[in-house]
């Protein structure tokens, strides 16, 4: 049976840089040695970001005239994950899989 995996985690200025090259595929190496590489071509981007994380970050602040200090506590992005079971996946298939993501994602935005 499958099962529905919701994550939602906080991130610091100092981690925007890092979460940016993870999520992004840009690191050359992972601690998770269950990570092939190659599957990466399989990989699709529902909003992809038109800069880093940091920068993005920044030019908001920016363009909304924002004022508030940013202290090393401060939280400054929230990732929100949905997803699921690697069973799951297989069972619907390609095109399924799209429209899974393709949905969460306009449920989130």
């Amino acid at each position: 049976m499958s099962y529905a995996i919701i994550r939602n985690n906080n991130y610091k200025m100092k981690n925007l840089a890092g979460i940016y090259r993870h999520n992004e595929r840009k690191n050359t190496n992972y601690s998770n040695k269950d990570i092939n590489k190659k599957n990466a071509i399989n990989n699709y981007s529902i909003k992809k970001p038109y800069s880093t994380y940091e920068k993005i970050f920044n030019q908001l602040r920016k363009d909304y005239n924002l004022k508030g200090q940013i202290k090393n506590v401060s939280n400054v992005m929230c990732e929100f994950i949905i997803t699921s079971d690697r069973e799951f996946f297989d069972e619907i298939g390609t095109k399924e899989t799209k429209r899974y993501f393709e949905t969460a994602y306009s449920i989130c935005s």
